[in-house]
């Protein structure tokens, strides 16, 4: 009787050491199960399981590309032709089927293939963490409640009840949820992160993230495309309160636990591109989606969708509960994550869903712009041709470094009176808020393209129909932190030693 084979017996008989040794093994002890002799089994072994795997190899040509933007200046072409550079990178890929760039078109930085923000890809069995980026179901939410609150009051009610900033709530201010109880902490993605979804629960974050109080009043024809498009619900309501709602809107994604399952994700990817493929850029490795480990994967990313609605839904909830309001109506949409459509798996950073729900209605979106000017409610167009999205913001035509630079002294320091006066002008009437303390002038409407291009590029492109625009009354973002005293001790020594140095050197020319 022949001793069960072992993994030693597979590496004398030339196999390799890595995951598929393990796959290997397993197979080779089912088909000596099968009464085939150890001879026999390895030959048949080795035809599923070669001893040196073909790699697989990146597009000789890229996947094509499809361009949903406009770019009218010198500076918003090199923009675009940069965010072009890098998708294309990325559509090398073997497993990305197709490409597009939205209007809201920016590098999102990174190396090699890092997929721009607004840019999405159509890829086939595999899912690919880089393209979703670390802020995994980065997203939009929306509640609709009477319009019969003061401004300044709304606002002092959600400066209370959201958190900015790093890090998560301190206990004894953190969230009951029932989305923390569900069964998921044994998948290997999750494993030891509920403590994480505990502590994150209710935060925002920093960056571009906000909470953001505004008005819409719906037009009779606006309320009849809704009812035209199967939003009922959202159309009585807009019948029963005279089309006229306060709306509190939040953006954010789902924070550290977020961030720790792309870390992982993106790991267990890299490994089997090391394994199975070559020449792939770590931005562009992938999991395939047919396997254990890319199925486990997948279902954690739906639970971190169910994670993040309900991080928008527990501050929701307690501002309305503050406000003594309900919700007549809520929607939201996801724009950095994966979905499945038939065998297809979409990728979006920075793109937002636009084509038809389970029950045949275009999707509802909302597409902010910056804290000045409107949010817009849209309906889907399901435009095939730029794989069914429109965009999820403005975009950058700037970095923030370089869109700061204006606004810097001789010595590299922000000029306050000329950020404070850069405010002004550009949030005038408006209750905007910095939960951290100073404000983040690469966060004001000066950071962002032109509203009103990307507004008519959206229609241009036939990406989605305008619906109702929320129009600002208020918005809080996080804002840079207060300079500790002695970091502003430092940078004034600093800042003495520099203007010694320079009357010293005019001394000297002077003779």
């Amino acid at each position: 009787m022949n001793v069960e084979v072992k993994a030693r017996d597979l590496l004398a008989a030339g196999w390799h050491e890595g995951r598929r040794l393990g796959h290997a093994l397993r197979r080779a002890r089912e088909l000596e199960a099968s009464g085939l002799a150890r001879s026999a089994a390895l030959a048949q072994l080795e035809t599923e399981f070669p001893k040196v795997p073909p790699l697989i190899a990146p597009r000789e040509q890229p996947a094509p590309l499809a361009l949903a933007v406009d770019a009218d200046t010198p500076e918003e072409a090199a923009n675009v032709a940069s965010a072009r550079a890098r998708i294309t990178e990325l559509l090398h890929s073997p497993v990305v089927q197709r490409g597009v760039l939205m209007p809201d078109t920016c590098p999102a930085g990174g190396g090699a293939a890092t997929i721009p923000v607004g840019g999405a890809i159509a890829v086939e069995n595999a899912i690919v963490p880089g393209a979703h980026s670390a802020d995994i179901c980065c997203s939009m939410f929306a509640s609709f409640f009477p319009a019969n609150h003061p401004v300044g009051e709304l606002m002092d009610h959600l400066q209370a009840v959201t958190h900015f900033g790093a890090g998560g709530r301190a206990r004894g201010k953190q969230f009951a949820s029932a989305v923390l109880d569900e069964p998921v902490w044994e998948n290997p993605f999750l494993k030891g992160l509920r403590s994480r979804a505990q502590d994150f629960l209710g935060t925002q974050g920093d960056g571009n993230h906000f909470a953001y109080v505004g008005r819409i009043q719906f037009s009779d024809s606006q309320r009849g495309s809704l009812v035209a498009a199967g939003h009922v619900a959202l159309a009585e309501a807009v019948s029963r309160h005279g089309g006229e709602f306060h709306v509190l809107v939040t953006h954010h994604g789902s924070r550290g636990i977020g961030a720790d399952l792309y870390k992982r994700g993106q790991a267990a990817a890299r490994r089997w591109c090391d394994e199975n493929a070559r020449g792939v850029p770590d931005a562009a490795c992938w999991l395939p989606a047919d396997t254990d480990e890319g199925r486990a994967y997948w279902d954690a990313l739906q639970y971190i969708a169910r994670w993040t609605r309900e991080n928008h839904a527990v501050l929701h909830e307690a501002f309305l509960r503050r406000v003594g309001a309900r919700p007549l109506a809520q929607i939201g949409n996801e724009h950095n994550f994966v979905w499945k459509r038939g065998d297809t798996y979409l990728h979006g950073k920075g793109a937002t869903p636009a084509w038809r729900d389970a029950e045949g209605r275009p999707l509802l979106g909302l597409i902010p712009l910056n804290m000045a000017r409107e949010i817009l409610l849209v309906l889907g167009a399901d435009n095939a041709d730029y794989l069914s999205f429109c965009p999820h913001g403005a975009g950058r035509n700037l970095s923030r470094t370089a869109m700061l630079r204006p606004f810097k002294d001789a010595d590299g320091e922000l000029d306050p009176s000329r950020v404070q006066q850069a405010l002004a002008e550009t949030t005038a009437g408006l209750d905007v808020r910095w939960f951290s303390g100073a404000p983040d002038l690469s966060e004001s409407p000066l950071g962002y393209k032109d509203a009103t291009k990307v507004k008519a590029q959206i229609a241009r492109f036939g990406l989605a129909t305008v619906v109702g625009e929320i129009q600002p009354l208020g918005c809080i973002m996080a804002g840079e932190q207060e300079e500790p005293y002695w970091a502003k001790a430092r940078r004034e020594k600093r800042a003495s030693h520099k203007a010694a140095r320079r009357d010293d050197e005019a001394e000297i020319a002077a003779g």
